[in-house]
């Protein structure tokens, strides 16, 4: 579980990143007055985590409480992950930002409060936040994630810490009893009198290492049926970045599982078929919406960016390390038997038949789905289109008969 929510926030984080590169005009906050546009955003989450647990630690909470802090400062921005770009901005985005997060999360296993502690990430001490809630109404977690959230985004990292430290830690002191009670204003005034605190903020190429000196007891093990749950749920951010893909991720995951199912593949490999079908283009995150929703023909440097998300998919599925073979599987689909795709540019021996079938059921998927560009092909067109692919050895003819196999022998297929 901890691997994968520190993977998970990464992806987070890129697709934050990915909406501040699209050009959008920043709206500040009313309550904090304090322009974020220039912030990075890449190590947002877990500079978070770390601010908010250390006043956990500092407030001597218990077991669970930190828990539930550190799965949600890692996903505290999994409702701004696609169409929010400006949800530390504009006061109309945070309160949508916060309910959108809160029904996202809602599946996730094991934790129950993290969909309130979400809702209330963004309340302020004395009402003014974005539902309304004040005081100790407030859950004290999404008290602490609220403080940690805005002192990161406070903080820059093209400037030392020393030279920032001091406007950070006197703003907060302003803010006390608008946003921040005194008790959490309390605990991170006692947190930031430390050199240790700001080194640490610094050091950011060693934040596993300083998270996992912080985080709480955290050996908490999920079985593959719960981490479907959680890559349903990223798949649901994925599809919901464009309106052209509303479907993508789920069509894929399902046809890979079928497609499995129709070859014999047991119980347990079929699930992980369906899993790296559901994060296959989790890397898409990482990429700006107007690049992906484009209706005209890409330029060279945009269909680089393009290719950089099979890239970004590896990079985040191998956080995990315990799935290596859904991590290759979910990240090979854009290679090629002939070497000419990407990211790696493999070639047939290097692919296996998992791959070879995600491959072939990406390709579908994208030929039947409406596009910025087209509308989506009818059965038989895409079919044809992929046998001449495979006649020219881009895809493999026995997974792309595996493929025709199970759509001719499912009723669920029928019309696509």
């Amino acid at each position: 579980m901890d691997k994968i929510i520190r993977a998970m926030s990464i992806a987070l984080d890129l697709a934050q990143m990915s909406s501040r590169n699209s050009g959008e005009k920043p709206i500040i906050e009313n309550i904090t007055n304090v322009d974020y546009s220039n912030h990075r955003f890449m190590h947002h989450s877990q500079r978070t985590t770390y601010i908010a647990l250390k006043i956990a630690n500092y407030l001597n909470l218990s077991g669970e409480e930190k828990r539930e802090i550190y799965v949600v400062s890692l996903l505290h921005d999994i409702g701004a992950a696609n169409t929010l770009t400006e949800s530390h901005y504009a006061d109309e985005f945070i309160e949508k930002h916060c309910i959108v997060g809160a029904n996202i999360i809602k599946p996730f296993p094991k934790f129950r409060r993290i969909p309130e502690i979400i809702l209330y990430h963004h309340e302020n001490f004395d009402g003014s936040g974005a539902m309304g809630l004040d005081g100790d109404l407030i859950p004290i977690e999404s008290q602490i994630i609220r403080i940690a959230d805005l002192v990161e985004l406070l903080y820059k990292e093209n400037k030392p810490a020393f030279k920032q430290k001091d406007f950070i830690i006197d703003w907060v002191k302003r803010e006390t009893s608008s946003i921040f009670s005194h008790k959490i204003s309390e605990a991170f005034l006692h947190i930031s009198s430390k050199d240790i605190f700001w080194f640490d903020l610094e050091n950011i190429d060693f934040m596993d290492i300083i998270l996992n000196r912080e985080k709480p007891k955290f050996d908490i093990y999920i079985d593959l049926n719960n981490f479907e749950i959680i890559a349903e749920i990223f798949a649901n951010i994925i599809d919901s970045k464009s309106s052209f893909t509303a479907k993508h991720s789920k069509g894929i995951a399902k046809l890979a599982y079928e497609v499995s199912r129709c070859i014999g593949y047991d119980c347990d490999k079929c699930k992980k078929m369906k899993i790296a079908g559901l994060l296959h283009d989790i890397g898409k995150l990482a990429i700006p919406l107007s690049i992906l929703d484009k209706k005209g023909s890409l330029t060279p440097e945009e269909f680089e960016i393009i290719k950089s998300h099979v890239y970004y998919t590896k990079i985040i599925l191998d956080r995990i390390e315990d799935i290596p073979e859904i991590s290759i599987w979910a990240s090979n689909h854009h290679e090629k038997l002939n070497g000419r795709g990407y990211p790696a540019g493999l070639t047939a021996e290097s692919l296996s038949q998992e791959s070879r079938i995600l491959g072939v059921c990406d390709i579908y998927q994208a030929l039947t789905e409406d596009r910025p560009y087209r509308d989506g092909l009818g059965r038989e067109r895409a079919l044809s289109i992929m046998k001449d692919m495979a006649d020219n050895n881009f895809i493999c003819k026995d997974a792309l008969n595996n493929l025709k196999d199970t759509l001719s022998a499912s009723s669920d297929f029928d019309g696509l």
